[in-house]
């Protein structure tokens, strides 16, 4: 028996499946049934008037071509589950059983009105009948109340005709036919069973094949989306690739990403109350209803709420738990796309605003004068970049800021610029510089309360985020150079960085023409920072990957090895988390103060960037270049052991993991050897981190 939560057949199908066979078994039954009568006549034609056996005959005959002219008709159009028409349905399978019936009383005439009185053709007789019997209960047995009344509308005549004819053979006769009766009822009964039992396993099959080809699509949805997220350039564009693609294949009904600006406020009306409940709560809203599964979940980015991702899906019967753990899954791609695309995004700005930075340099030192340096710095600032405006503002004599350049989207605005040295409000972000001298960034300047006077015109032109940095000239607070962004929130660390260089670039260029030399010392320090780590003064990747390709090429003629470690200092994280990034970084120039202190003369160190570090272990032996690289690596962990100045009166010991590659050992190529060391690297800080739990 199967258990009580396993798919069976609706009774629907049960009824179409039966009006099939039905239908398919009718023409093997009608021309048996022919056959049968017109072999009947022969034996009854000596102990009967011809006339009733013929008419008999006939009526048997004709029922048989009713019959299979409904299967000419039918054959072409089976039953199905899915039938819109259930009344038709239910009519044609009445239909069928009332010919199967009708066939099986007109057996049953034959005993109640053309029985032979000869002892011989009233065997003939019941031997037929119980022929005809079993031959109905084999073809029909898939259908109990077809089978049965077809049975009983032939038997019992049959045995009350056989036991009021009163004869001691005639009784025996009637009893036999009755055990034969029930022996047929049990046969029926299990027949019912069997064909029943079949019906739930089909349904069985094809509902795990349903499910299987369901989870196929659905795991093609997240491969799918995780391709689409790998090369995406665009969140929008992202949603919808991933929602067209959920719905061409079939694995959702619908599927539709909803944006912050639809649901935020929470309470706005044109967010659906399921969207609501997902972007209050913030999480997964599954709602199954009558086979449509309804679902609503949020879409984060830093742990913000983005989007929301609201879909409906045809669920069956326990595939709710699966359902809900592939729309996890989906989100999480979504969210890892978001992720790749926001990286991607800030990446191409980055390299946007250090081609910008280059192109400032280029303007720096090919402008004529200081008013062709400021302009073409802003053209620059305002092209192909993340900013829609660039502009600078220096105060007049009279302390009233005028505007000496600027470009962009809504730069003409400020040609009706007032802003005042002795102005009240100190809100403008150029007054904030000039009064603090240092570089002031509003990451938000529709919500900013300071900024309700300008909203109005900041929101026409899209100024959402505003950066000004304080240009020098002759060690002066000369001027103030302002950057304006579309994107909220778009000034982060690096961002700011690389407008102060811009800033400071600016200045320097306009030293220039007060100071030549000042220029040359911008050069060897903006060289020396894309060279060098800033925070530590270490050589950084740049450097390290022009480094590599000629120690690889000193080793392979000189005929030495060295050897590259990849070092990660354990706990870093934590440091950063509980203590601050100011901490951290007082932890990274202590470390590198310590390992410049221990290594070989000749050693290169060089950081990656945040707690990696790299060191390069020229001229060893190649047969023993992990015995001399291990004696280093000892003292670079003593280095490491002691304890580090958290803050004050706080210290704390660290500890670090190092991964080794060796040239030609390992691998004659930088990028190998790099993979290699890193992957080692990792494998020491699993090993240590199971060897810890």
């Amino acid at each position: 028996m199967p258990p009580s939560n396993a798919t069976t057949t609706p009774p629907e199908a049960i009824a179409a499946a039966r009006s099939n066979l039905l239908l398919d078994t009718l023409p093997v039954s009608a021309v048996t049934n022919a056959m049968v009568a017109l072999i009947a006549v022969a034996p009854l034609s000596s102990s009967l008037a011809s006339t009733g056996l013929w008419i008999w005959a006939a009526v048997m005959l004709g029922l048989q071509g009713m019959r299979l002219l409904l299967w000419l008709a039918w054959r072409r159009s089976p039953s199905t589950a899915t039938d819109t028409e259930t009344n038709q349905r239910h009519r044609r399978l009445r239909l069928l059983r009332g010919t199967a019936w009708a066939t099986g009383a007109s057996w049953g005439a034959i005993p109640l009105a053309l029985f032979p009185a000869d002892r011989l053709a009233q065997s003939m007789v019941a031997f037929i009948l119980a022929g005809i019997s079993g031959a109905a209960v084999a073809g029909l047995a898939f259908d109990a109340w077809t089978s049965g009344v077809f049975i009983v509308s032939l038997i019992l005549p049959l045995a009350m005709r056989l036991f009021f004819t009163d004869t001691p053979m005639t009784t025996a006769m009637a009893a036999t036919v009755c055990i034969y009766l029930l022996y047929l009822a049990v046969a029926i009964r299990r027949g019912q069973s069997q064909f029943l039992q079949l019906l739930d396993w089909r349904t069985r099959a094809e509902a795990g094949s349903a499910r299987a080809q369901r989870q196929a699509r659905l795991h093609a949805v997240l491969a799918q989306s995780n391709q689409l997220g790998a090369t995406a350039t665009h969140a929008e564009s992202f949603y919808t690739a991933v929602c067209a693609a959920a719905v061409d294949s079939g694995a959702l009904l619908r599927a539709t990403v909803l944006l912050s600006s639809v649901i935020e406020p929470p309470k706005d009306a044109a967010a659906p109350p399921m969207a609501e409940a997902a972007w209050r709560e913030g999480r997964l809203q599954f709602i199954p209803r009558d086979g449509v599964t309804a679902a609503c979940m949020p879409l984060r980015v830093q742990g913000r709420i983005e989007a929301l991702l609201c879909v409906e899906a045809a669920t069956l019967p326990g595939e709710e738990a699966s359902l809900r753990e592939w729309l996890q899954n989906l989100g999480a791609s979504l969210e890892r796309g978001l992720q790749a695309i926001a990286q991607r995004a800030h990446i191409e700005r980055l390299q946007k605003l250090y081609s910008a930075l280059i192109r400032v340099g280029e303007v720096v030192l090919q402008a004529r004068s200081a008013d062709e340096m400021v302009a073409h710095t802003c053209n620059t600032l305002a092209e192909d970049t993340q900013f829609h405006a660039a502009w600078l503002a220096q105060p007049d004599p009279d302390g009233a800021f005028h505007i000496l350049a600027r470009a962009g989207e809504g730069a003409v605005q400020l040609d009706h610029f007032r802003v005042r040295l002795n102005d009240t409000n100190r809100a403008p972000l150029v007054l904030r510089v000039w009064d603090t001298q240092t570089l002031q960034v509003c990451n938000d300047l529709l919500h900013d309360p300071h900024m309700l006077p300008w909203r109005q015109t900041l929101a026409h032109y899209r100024w959402h985020a505003a950066l000004a940095a304080p240009v020098l000239r002759g060690g002066a607070l000369w001027g103030v150079l302002v950057f304006t962004s579309p994107q909220a929130g778009a000034f982060d660390d690096q961002t700011i960085g690389l407008c102060e260089q811009v800033a400071a670039l600016l200045g320097y260029g306009l030293d220039e023409f007060d100071v030549k030399e000042r220029l040359s010392q911008l050069q060897r320090i903006e060289a020396h920072r894309a060279r060098h780590d800033t925070l530590t003064g270490l050589p950084n990747r740049y450097a390290l990957e022009q480094y590599l390709p000629a120690v690889i090429e000193r080793a392979r003629r000189q005929g030495n090895a060295f050897a590259l470690g990849m070092i990660d200092l354990d706990g870093f994280k934590r440091i950063n988390d509980t203590w601050g990034h100011s901490a951290g970084d007082r932890v990274l120039r202590e470390l590198t103060r310590r390992l410049q202190a221990v290594r070989r003369q000749g050693d290169y160190l060089a950081r990656l960037g945040g707690d990696e570090f790299i060191v390069v272990m020229e001229d060893l032996n190649p047969l023993e270049v992990h015995g001399q690289f291990a004696h280093s690596v000892e003292r670079l962990r003593q280095a490491v052991a002691a304890p580090f100045d958290i803050a004050p009166n706080v210290q704390m010991p660290m500890d670090m993991s190092i991964g080794i590659a060796s040239y030609p050992i390992d691998a004659r190529d930088a990028d190998t050897l790099m993979r290699l060391a890193d992957k080692a690297m990792y494998a020491a800080k699993s090993s240590k981190s199971q060897t810890q739990g």
